[in-house]
């Protein structure tokens, strides 16, 4: 699969510095009733915008916009690799899959999220959806052809399944979410069935393949390579300990039948894959995110931006 999107050498040390503070220790002191991840979210994202300051190019932003940059660019990686996760999942554990694979992976994706049930799985979920908006709204003033033919759902219809998907798991949370999103009400009800049926479906297929606690782990390895037009981007990844944590998780949570590879890698193009037992991950998605935002997050409506 291909993620299209370039990042600008001036950025990459302003985000380098943003990412290292996302994942420090909270210097500021948060309300006690604020859970400890979402305290020390906050801090961190305080002191990244601040970083993003010292970069020339970036002046024109708001506070605020150097923000949803940040959230963004960090939640649309994640979900890659997740998604990607969801292609070994199925191809290392024989699942069968009714419908196009892309789809499925899509729907891994989610379900593991909003299963997580945590404050930064939600902003990673809004992050992706914004991403896809904005990819339709660039096709459509760059007047590019849509691939009805593509093994991919087009972007507004891979948007919409994860507004659904997530107002179904809870009409009530993400109402604020259909609004903003002018998801029908209509539709919104089929979705509560959709994600049941879904997220059972996952629930069943995975049983069996679920990591007993005395179970040996099968192996991960996470690797970083190095690369000269991308020298910050590997020092970001691994400050972050983002494959790391995906290698943690999945490898806790599931008895893999074969050892797999999560890298890093710099590719040529904006892509990420899975492919015999390797998960890669392009740093040049890093720079598609960060453009895609940074040029067409103008074109969505005022409380599409705004929304938390």
């Amino acid at each position: 699969m291909e993620y299209r999107i370039s990042f600008r050498t001036h950025l990459i040390g302003a985000l380098a510095a943003a990412a290292l503070i996302l994942t420090a220790p909270a210097a500021i002191a948060q309300p006690p009733q604020v859970p400890p991840h979402k305290a020390r979210i906050f801090a961190g994202i305080d002191e990244a915008v601040k970083a993003l300051d010292a970069v020339p190019h970036l002046k024109d932003l708001s506070p605020d916009a150097k923000r949803q940059l940040i959230e963004f660019v960090i939640g649309n990686t994640l979900f890659v690799v997740a998604h990607e996760l969801g292609h070994g999942v199925i191809n290392e554990m024989n699942m069968p899959v009714l419908g196009r694979e892309e789809d499925a992976a899509d729907s891994f994706a989610i379900v593991s999220a909003l299963n997580m049930g945590q404050w930064f799985s939600d902003r990673v979920l809004m992050e992706v959806t914004k991403g896809w908006f904005l990819s339709h709204k660039r096709d459509k003033k760059e007047q590019n052809t849509l691939t009805f033919y593509g093994e991919h759902s087009l972007d507004l219809q891979r948007a919409y399944n994860i507004v659904c998907f997530m107002v179904g798991s809870d009409p009530e949370k993400y109402k604020t979410l259909a609004e903003v999103t002018e998801f029908p009400e209509q539709r919104q009800e089929s979705c509560v069935y959709e994600w049941k049926n879904t997220s059972w479906s996952w629930e069943e297929m995975l049983k069996k393949h679920l990591r007993a606690p005395n179970q040996p782990k099968t192996e991960i390895k996470v690797e970083y390579e190095e690369a000269d037009r991308f020298s910050v981007h590997p020092q970001v990844m691994r400050h972050m300990g983002l494959l790391e944590a995906f290698a943690e998780y999945f490898g806790e949570k599931y008895a893999w039948p074969n050892p797999i590879t999560l890298e890093a890698k710099s590719c040529g193009t904006a892509n990420a894959r899975w492919r015999q037992r390797v998960l890669t991950f392009c740093y040049e998605l890093v720079d598609e995110f960060t453009d895609l935002y940074r040029e067409y997050s103008k074109l969505l409506p005022a409380k599409a931006r705004e929304t938390r």
